[in-house]
């Protein structure tokens, strides 16, 4: 049986190689370009996650996405925004005329150059419908231009501590304007739902903190109430008001995302996916699991 990688920049280097188009200056940042005639990538067809962010702008052909096991489709002219910890798989290149770019950046790169990922987290929440952005002609050409130029900095002057500064200033431009050109879109979206004050924002974030770090132990709102010193009903007022779901709701996605993740490709059986997820036994875990999805999880690892 498969199983889950966790994507570290260094990991994936071997992509090289498939693909001549294939830029890194330091392990915090990679990029590679998909291109018509390259060897198909079979890495990327496995379930990945990246304590980082993905970027993936497709120019030209087009491929397929899945991103917590939800199914997007880019083709010319698309960008796609992969946040933290998602788990994603990319497939169903057109490898006779894809064009595409890859930007892989760990946390800490982000870190470096003051990117809150807190905040992107919590703005994704309002982008409801997809990941996935159409871009303008010019939008497109502006990020290949960046790439493009990277490349070759990375491919004349690797070793010189001068073409590394340079190399991450552009990266961290392109990272800015990427992030602009995907919350340019769901600032019209934001205007048009009522925004939460901004201490119920901050409650929001450090709830969506907490569930990130704790969901595999604490499946209670109770819990994550507590740690934020509120009441339960008023954390679950506010964690709807500002994502249309309740805190349960959210708790729960993580929880059940991640148990498929492990039914299906960490080779885990029934019982022992049921421990790492803080169950008391299976029985309990099986009647969570299907009160949540319709189905037992010995069917879900069948499907």
């Amino acid at each position: 049986m498969e199983t889950e990688q966790i994507l570290r920049i260094e990991d994936i280097a071997r992509v090289e190689a498939y693909t001549p188009h294939f830029s890194r200056m330091t392990d915090k940042y990679l990029c590679w370009r998909l291109e018509p005639g390259m060897k198909p990538i079979a890495t990327l067809e496995h379930p990945l996650r990246l304590d980082g962010m993905v970027f993936v702008m497709c120019h030209h052909g087009s491929l397929r996405i899945e991103i917590n096991f939800q199914e997007y489709h880019a083709q010319d002219n698309t960008l796609v925004v992969i946040t933290p910890k998602m788990l994603f798989r990319i497939f169903d290149l057109d490898y006779s005329s894809i064009d595409a770019y890859v930007l892989f950046l760990s946390s800490d790169f982000l870190s470096d150059v003051n990117i809150d990922l807190n905040a992107i987290n919590i703005r994704s929440l309002f982008q409801r419908h997809t990941p996935v952005t159409t871009l303008t002609p010019d939008e497109t050409t502006l990020f290949t231009r960046f790439l493009e130029l990277f490349g070759l900095i990375a491919a004349c002057n690797a070793d010189s501590v001068y073409s590394r500064n340079t190399a991450r200033s552009l990266v961290s431009s392109c990272v800015y304007q990427l992030l602009e050109f995907n919350f340019s879109r769901l600032n019209r979206i934001e205007m048009q739902i009522e925004q939460p004050a901004n201490c119920r924002l901050a409650y929001v974030r450090d709830f969506m903190h907490l569930v990130h770090n704790d969901y595999m132990r604490h499946r209670d709102v109770s819990y994550y109430a507590k740690q934020l010193y509120i009441s339960p009903k008023y954390l679950s007022m506010i964690i709807r008001d500002a994502t249309g779901r309740s805190a349960a709701d959210w708790i729960n996605e993580f929880v059940v995302l991640e148990a498929k993740n492990l039914i299906k490709f960490s080779g885990k059986n029934i019982q022992q996916v049921a421990y790492a997820l803080n169950f008391t036994n299976q029985s309990a875990f099986g009647k969570y699991f299907k009160h949540l999805t319709g189905m037992s999880p010995s069917e879900y690892q069948k499907s």
